[in-house]
């Protein structure tokens, strides 16, 4: 499919539904080709994100130090009064 710059701004989100289901969209300014919507290869997405997320999360809460002082800024701005 190919689409105008106009016709891609009023259009994206239908646009990229395009590009998700397959279809490859040209997009075209004053009749020359200037950019593709096209879908990412199946490698590249990751099912498992979500999986990861939640492992992400539980590392952060085995590995928390519960520290709760003072910032690096804080600090130094600290010194610099002083």
């Amino acid at each position: 499919m190919t689409a105008t710059v106009e016709q891609t701004q009023s259009e994206l989100l239908r646009l990229i539904d395009l590009a998700q289901t397959g279809e490859e969209v040209v997009i075209v300014n004053q009749g020359r080709r200037v950019a593709r919507l096209t879908p990412l290869p199946e490698h590249r997405l990751n099912p498992n994100r979500l999986v990861w997320l939640a492992k992400l999360a539980d590392l952060r809460t085995r590995v928390a130090t519960d520290k709760n002082g003072l910032t690096v800024e804080q600090i130094l701005d600290e010194d610099r009064d002083a």
